[in-house]
């Protein structure tokens, strides 16, 4: 199987099939498949013609961009111990001159075992293809060679991304040439690894701290204040011992100015991640990396491999607003804290990196807090809390954002519940719109009646701006605007619905552009209605839900309480479909006299003294409403809702003990008040028969002027493109 990354041929990697990917170079013959190897059954068997340098490389070229860090590297078996091997990349142009050969270290082999040779490159300008090739120091003539496992990749690709540490820092794979050994120690190279090939070894020199360091020289530069995470991959030899990782900061002279470590006791031949975390003091303007075992005695070995030092913004997901060790738990498990149980660190469920935290209840309600919690929070904006949830029991458990004033006070709490599978990870994502006063928030997770011994798992928690949130507020027109945003947190296949929520009342479904906002498609992230239709007086709210077509998976937030305003001796006449088409009138008396008629058949049957009633049910209401205009813009208002003929939604003030109605209107009446002609007040009747809430989206919006027609294109082409009438034009249809 060809090596990941690899951009040789499968052949020319581990010669499996034959050796017809390599050629001789130089003072070598007899290329051909070797047997054994340390990548599959076959190896590349060379010889040498004479004495002294010796080298083969592959056939053909391969693809490399100009600019790029490559690296390279083979197994060498060497036939004498401490003969002379190296690796070479050669670089060509497009046309095939050679530009340069970049050699890496000689490495003097060990007798009876498999050595790597390897080097690191950048690719020099013009370059468009390479080969690699191995080049050898023959002891003798006709010396026989044997290579494995030949690869040439891409640094970016085979370290780790946002590594601040060079490649070979990092990983060891050519050489140890990116540490220094500072107190009580020696350092040398393993063959065991945790990724690749090879490693750091550390060999203590007597019992104390050891310490050995990137190099100064190397050293990346760093900004006071900012999050840092410094990690390794250890390995000792002897059990029991204790690991220190440190970030030591360097001034701009070089000068050490400060040291954040954290300690891990390890287990023998284990590989375990050693995590420490720090905030680049004032004044650093450098940061390397410290290993410091404890060594009990002379001669004990650590190894060390996948060396990182990065700003934690760089591992943690995009946008997370929390600690790198709060979300990761890759350090300790101190930034939660679990009651109704125990909490600690633990690699046995893992999202991502190496830890995760476990919580195993004590019995009863379990509940994970954040230690400290969460500031920056700025009122009015959308949070959402995400925590990843590994359990192995089909329990109900709950997420739960309180909202902390300056003196920590609680001023509001949002709590949402979630189920999902078990032994797998599960994501319960919830949102809230922080209120005003709020400066930070405690983040919880909490299991009811759990019992004894349960545990959970917990990694990569997430804290960012977004989510599912709605806001409502009043709006002109008698309405309420309605601002949905985090549409798209579900998933690009979920729809949408938006519902206006009554207490007492079944959910409503609000208004949208084509009809009822009901299981929509998602198009953008945020949504903007107007619900025109809302009651008056009263405390509303408004629930939008973001569901799963396909399965499982439903997400829902409810705006606070809104109340509009109502006059006490004011109605509303509006036109659902065109909002611009309302308006409020005072009432007159009397109050309309309703009645609602009787769907009755009376049948005189022979033989019986009382007649046979047939009957179905009752209608509607039906009534006279008298309102008063008393201007001629209030006149033009109301045949400006009246014309259509449309039906029109009538809203009371509340305490009025009338319910708000749909209503079709009859002859229209329009009395003076007094029998003067320039007296402009007017008495109207306007006949009402109750009919059933009318379908359609809206059109345009209770507050769309001229002028906003002007702002919304530059050109009256523009403004007229998608309209049939001026109506159109006006109303935005």
């Amino acid at each position: 199987m060809a090596i990941a990354g690899n951009l040789l041929p499968e052949n020319a990697e581990s010669i499996e099939t034959d050796a017809s990917a390599w050629q001789a170079l130089g003072n070598a013959t007899g290329l051909a498949q070797g047997s054994g190897g340390t990548l599959g059954s076959k190896n590349l068997l060379f010889k040498s013609v004479a004495t002294g340098d010796t080298q083969v490389g592959t056939v053909t070229p391969v693809s490399v961009t100009a600019g790029t860090e490559y690296w390279a590297c083979a197994s060498v078996f060497p036939p004498v111990a401490g003969a002379q091997s190296r690796m070479v990349i050669r670089w060509y142009t497009s046309t095939g001159t050679l530009i340069v050969a970049d050699q890496g270290p000689v490495v003097a082999g060990t007798s009876g075992s498999w050595n790597q040779v390897a080097l690191v490159a950048t690719a020099p300008v013009n370059a468009a293809t390479a080969t690699v090739g191995i080049r050898v120091t023959a002891t003798v003539a006709n010396q026989t060679w044997f290579a494995d496992r030949i690869f040439l990749g891409l640094t970016s690709t085979s370290g780790t991304a946002n590594n601040t540490l060079p490649f070979n820092t990092e990983s060891v794979e050519v050489d140890s040439s990116g540490w220094t050994a500072s107190a009580l120690c020696t350092l040398g190279i393993s063959t065991s690894a945790f990724t690749w090939y090879q490693s750091l070894r550390l060999t203590s020199t007597g019992a104390g701290s050891c310490l050995a360091t990137t190099l100064p020289a190397q050293a990346p530069a760093v900004t006071p204040g900012t999050e840092y995470v410094a990690y390794a991959y250890t390995t000792a030899g002897t059990a029991g011992l204790t690991q220190k990782v440190q970030i030591r900061w360097l001034d701009g002279s070089g000068a050490e100015i400060g040291v954040s470590e954290a300690s891990r006791t390890l287990a023998s031949g284990q590989w375990a991640r050693c995590v420490v975390v720090g905030t680049a003091p004032v004044g650093a303007a450098k940061a390397i990396v410290g290993v410091a075992p404890q060594a009990t005695a002379s001669g004990q070995q650590w190894a060390y491999d996948r060396i990182v030092l990065a700003p934690s913004s760089a591992l943690l997901t995009t946008g997370n607003l929390l600690p790198y060790n709060v979300s990761e738990i890759e350090q300790d498990a101190s930034g939660w804290t679990v009651t109704g149980g125990t909490g600690t660190q633990s690699n046995e469920r893992v999202l991502n990196a190496a830890y995760a935290l476990k919580a195993v209840a004590a019995g009863g309600d379990m509940t994970i807090s954040l230690t400290t919690p969460v500031g920056g929070v700025v009122d009015g904006l959308g949070y959402q809390f995400a925590p990843p949830v590994n359990k192995s029991a089909a329990r109900v458990y709950l997420t739960r954002i309180e909202w902390l004033n300056e003196a920590g006070d609680a001023v509001r709490t949002r709590v949402q519940s979630w189920s999902g599978a078990v032994d797998t990870w599960i994501v319960g994502t919830m949102a809230d719109l922080a209120p005003v006063g709020a400066v930070a928030a405690r983040l919880s997770l909490i299991v009811p009646d759990a019992p004894a011994g349960e545990a959970w798992y917990m990694d990569r928690v997430e804290w960012r701006l977004g989510g599912l949130t709605t806001r409502a507020e009043p709006a002109s027109g008698g309405g309420a605007q309605i601002t949905v945003r985090g549409l798209t947190t579900g998933g690009p296949t979920y729809l949408w619905s938006l519902n206006r929520i009554i207490a007492g009342q079944a959910p409503q479904p609000v208004r949208g552009w084509a009809g009822d906002l009901v299981s929509q498609s998602i198009g953008g992230d945020i949504a903007i209605v107007v619900d025109y239709e809302a009651p008056l007086g009263v405390p509303v709210q408004w629930r939008a839900t973001l569901q799963n077509p396909s399965g499982p998976g439903t997400l829902n937030y409810t705006s606070d309480p809104v109340t509009l305003d109502a006059e006490t001796t004011d109605v509303w006449l509006k036109d659902p479909g065109l909002p611009q088409r309302s308006a409020r009138f005072t009432v007159a008396t009397p109050m309309p006299t309703w009645t609602r008629m009787a769907r009755q058949g009376t049948n005189q049957v022979h033989g019986r003294s009382l007649p046979v009633i047939i009957s179905d049910v009752r209608g509607g209401k039906s009534g006279t409403l008298s309102v008063v205009t008393e201007t001629d813009d209030e006149r033009a208002a109301l045949w400006w809702v009246l014309e259509t003929g449309n039906t029109l939604l009538l809203q009371w003030p509340p305490g009025w003990g009338e319910d708000d109605m749909y209503v079709s209107v009859g002859d229209v009446q329009a009395s003076p008040v007094v029998d003067f002609a320039e007296f402009h007040d007017r008495t109207w009747q306007l006949p009402l028969t109750q009919v059933d809430r009318p379908i359609g989206g809206v059109t345009g919006s209770a507050d769309r002027t001229w002028q906003t027609v002007k702002d919304s294109a530059t050109t009256w082409a523009e403004a007229l493109a998608n309209a049939t009438s001026w109506l159109d034009v006006y109303t935005g249809a």
